[in-house]
């Protein structure tokens, strides 16, 4: 059955509500101090991250496969009822078992919306003739996805004065609401594959690692600069503790980073085209090495502590900058260069290579922190991603290049 220009056209709008209100996360600003209060330490906070990213490994190839085979709406109901289900677990759970249920249902969650609202803005796109727009609508999503997470931030610090069981109960309710859009979707029409499940997973891998160096190099981007933002996001508040910033402080930090990914996102593009896709992946390699190597010396015991907090706040918040460039404009090389019927395959397997790295370089990273401290553990990170910038963003400076001449 056709699909009227109309409805295909709403996707879009949808689509971008939908990144808000699953973004709309009310404990996320405590989440650390709310596992905490039930005797959980910082090892342990790290397994169920650990935990957590095995499942996304487990589940994400696979969801974005099921997406591309049986459409981006079911994936994205399917989504919304696990997303729901977790974070009523979360509200009542009080022990480290309950926690892991939460965990595998938020890996589900997150393992059938990943790629698949992606997917479903470019199919739109495509549907509707208009391929060119598709920079642009990424960094829109990722500015709306930015602003739920935003809005939702001071209200849980605010509701910490409450305690800490108020941001997880109202974060129970509100998680039930992207279900209600996702049913509104619509399917586009679309290619689908017509290989064999072993000859699409040969396919896949073939198309990003076989096809062009360019591909293959902006798919390792987005995985390496992904982690870095996620590992560092784990830091984050154990690190403000340490620093002696205050619990109710937390929600207005984790906001002011959240609009600093939203508004480099929206204009993620514009920055591309000013500053050229070289300077804007410069950027990209630098800023896990300025931000990890600076939250370290910040955390050093010889430092002021004004210095301490102000350093440590500004430091973390580069890598919000670069998390709102990776988001927009690596995603956008990456899907640009995949063929539509594979390409929320290809979305899942980088997010499913961020968290398989996250499952053992969040551990290492928890554990120098445990035993040797802040300092330590961030800069042995900032050496970490010096690294990557030599083996990943520079081979993807040099293609970028080559293809402008």
């Amino acid at each position: 059955m056709s699909v009227g220009p109309e409805r295909l056209r709403a996707n879009i709008s949808k689509v971008l509500f939908l990144n808000s209100l699953w973004m709309f996360l009310l404990i996320m600003p405590v989440i650390v101090p709310f596992l905490r209060q039930y005797g959980l330490s910082m090892e342990q906070v790290f397994q169920l991250q650990a935990i957590f990213a095995v499942c996304i490994v487990v589940f994400e190839v696979p969801s974005g496969y099921i997406a591309d085979l049986c459409g981006r709406r079911n994936s994205l109901i399917v989504a919304g009822v696990f997303h729901g289900l977790a974070f009523t677990v979360l509200a009542t759970s009080s022990s480290f078992s309950g926690f892991v249920v939460f965990e595998v249902l938020a890996a589900l969650g997150q393992s059938f919306f990943s790629g698949s609202d992606v997917a479903l803005l470019y199919d739109t796109e495509a549907a509707l003739g208009e391929p060119e727009r598709t920079t642009r609508i990424l960094g829109r999503r990722l500015f709306w996805s930015q602003v739920g997470e935003t809005v939702a931030a001071p209200i849980g610090g605010a509701l910490v004065l409450a305690g800490l069981w108020w941001p997880a109960f109202l974060n129970a309710v509100v998680a039930w609401l992207p279900l209600l859009v996702a049913v509104t979707l619509v399917e586009p029409p679309r290619a689908k594959a017509q290989w064999q499940h072993r000859e699409n997973f040969g396919r896949i891998f073939g198309v990003i690692f076989c096809t062009t160096p360019i591909l293959r190099q902006s798919f390792l981007a987005l995985v390496a600069y992904g982690l870095s933002t996620l590992l560092a996001v784990w830091v984050f508040q154990g690190y403000w503790e340490q620093l002696g910033i205050s619990l109710w402080f937390f929600g207005f930090a984790w906001a002011g980073y959240n609009l600093i990914v939203a508004v480099t996102g929206h204009y993620a593009h514009r920055i591309e085209k000013r500053l050229g896709a070289s300077r804007v992946v410069l950027i990209i390699g630098i800023v896990p090495i300025v931000g990890y190597l600076g939250m370290a010396a910040c955390a050093l015991t010889n430092v002021p502590i004004w210095i301490a907090i102000g350093g440590g706040l500004l430091f973390g918040a580069t890598f919000q900058i670069g998390r709102g460039l990776t988001q927009v404009v690596i995603k956008a090389a990456l899907n640009e260069r995949v063929p539509a019927e594979l390409r929320a395959t290809a979305n899942s397997l980088s997010s499913l290579g961020v968290r398989l790295l996250f499952a053992a370089l969040g551990l290492l990273l928890g554990a120098l922190i445990d035993v040797y401290g802040y300092p330590t553990g961030l800069g042995t990170f900032g050496a970490i991603f010096a690294l990557a910038f030599l083996l990943v963003c520079l081979p993807l400076l040099g293609s970028i290049r080559r293809s402008s001449t």
